[in-house]
């Protein structure tokens, strides 16, 4: 079903809706946590609906506001009181600003977004931290939070998305010279160290904000050390264009990021996380999961054919003992592909056969361990599976490099350029806007 990008309330003729955030209006006590005592009215009905801030023609309500600060600190892992709202509080408004603009750009350009996108973007944050279909949604329905704050951050996220590839990219060239830049570039980092990093970017823009976002990150990374997942809090408190993915900013050598990033990340051991960290822009919290020497060739990356001959060892096609036995031995002595691709041929038995190129590190476990150190030529021992026994012949393998493709470092270089085309038209977009903040 698709869905025309759907407005926030209007100045004019509110539609009061139904509510079911249980929070006090705003007052210097808590946001969200407490339910309004017996006999008091709603909190919602008395406040909920009140502006918080003003977007073109567009509102935030006071529960956009109370509904997105129970989500960030629920799922974020971050204590509830009111200390910790009020810090969050100038983040969290100035996200549902920016949602709006991306929502009315998408709507400017007759985009629309499709319900099962929205379904199927909470799907994926529940496979993400291994929950349960509906885990999600159960969690926050325990907790009291309106499944509309959620849905309206996706919401934004897919339209601005569509915003970007449909309208911005074909603002967007990469000359072949830059290609060729980024690939002697690689070439010359072979042999140096290389990590496997995640962000946290938390930007300072006005004097204002220094003492909050220090606070905050020094509470983030409070967190993270106590056992809050990273890609989580990422993905609530970055302000990077990296938050959708968790944080993960891939592999990076030194010398990729700002000074004091590069020195801080090269101190660390894997799955350790940084202090607070203060550059040009603002704090940024590092974690580093792995790492490695930059360019070294990874066996998994291998292409590869494959020959492989399936034996069944269950079911109506089940073959006796003896014959499993002589095929089994038969099949361990070919050593040419045309071989054993013949002998396939001949017993038919299902998935036999050539298999066509391949990524080693594409096929299931069992197998990827067996065929990482299988010569061309030369055919596995025999691989227990489902069913069958299975045997493997390698006919061509390409070892990886550890050099990227020039098609590889095309398509980065057009999404680095994409992204930051998108921020600027994010930035255009605000600095157009009429917005008037009330809190």
């Amino acid at each position: 079903m698709k869905r025309a990008i759907r407005s926030s309330p209007r100045l004019l003729g509110l539609l009061l809706t139904s509510v079911c955030l249980a929070a006090p209006a705003f007052a210097a006590q808590p946001f969200v946590n407490a339910p309004p005592a017996a006999g008091q009215q709603n909190p919602a009905q008395q406040g909920g609906m009140a502006i918080a801030a003003v977007v073109n023609e567009d509102v935030i309500t006071m529960f956009d506001v109370q509904s997105r600060l129970a989500l960030v600190i629920t799922t974020s892992g971050l204590e509830n009181n009111a200390d910790i709202q009020r810090r969050l509080l100038p983040q969290v408004i100035d996200i549902l600003i920016e949602e709006r603009l991306k929502v009315q750009e998408a709507r400017k350009q007759k985009i629309e977004t499709h319900d099962q996108e929205i379904r199927d973007a909470v799907t994926g944050i529940e496979q993400r931290n291994n929950m349960p279909a509906g885990g999600f949604r159960n969690m926050l329905a325990e907790r009291g939070i309106d499944m509309s704050a959620l849905y309206n951050q996706i919401e934004a996220d897919i339209a601005w998305g569509k915003v970007v590839r449909e309208t911005m990219r074909s603002e967007v060239n990469v000359a072949p010279e830059e290609v060729n830049a980024v690939l002697d570039r690689a070439r010359s980092n072979q042999g140096k160290p290389e990590y496997l990093v995640a962000e946290i970017a938390l930007p300072v823009t006005s004097p204002a904000q220094e003492t909050v976002m220090r606070d905050m990150a020094g509470r983030l990374v409070e967190q993270i050390r106590g056992g809050t997942p990273f890609p989580q809090l990422a993905q609530q408190f970055s302000q990077s264009p990296t938050a959708a993915q968790g944080g993960d900013l891939g592999w990076v050598v030194k010398g990729d990021m700002e000074p004091e990033l590069d020195d801080a990340i090269s101190r660390l051991q894997p799955n350790q996380v940084s202090d607070p960290l203060r550059s040009a822009t603002g704090y940024h919290i590092l974690l580093l999961r792995e790492t490695r020497t930059a360019g070294a060739a990874d066996p998994r990356m291998a292409i590869v054919t494959l020959n492989q001959i399936y034996l069944p060892t269950v079911g109506k096609r089940a073959l006796p003992a003896d014959k499993l036995a002589q095929l089994s031995q038969q099949i361990s002595g070919l050593k040419e592909c045309a071989q054993m691709e013949k002998l396939g041929r001949e017993l038919g038995t299902p998935g036999s056969g050539p298999i066509q190129p391949v990524f080693v590190g594409a096929l299931p476990p069992k197998v990827q361990d067996v065929v990482v150190d299988l010569k061309p030529g030369h055919t596995s021992p025999a691989i227990e599976v489902g069913g069958a026994r299975l045997f493997l012949q390698v006919c061509m393998r390409r070892e990886d490099t550890g050099v990227p493709s020039g098609d590889a470092i095309m398509q980065n270089l057009e999404n680095e350029k994409l992204q930051n085309v998108a921020r600027q038209k994010l930035r255009d977009l605000r600095r157009q806007a009429l917005i008037d903040v009330r809190l």
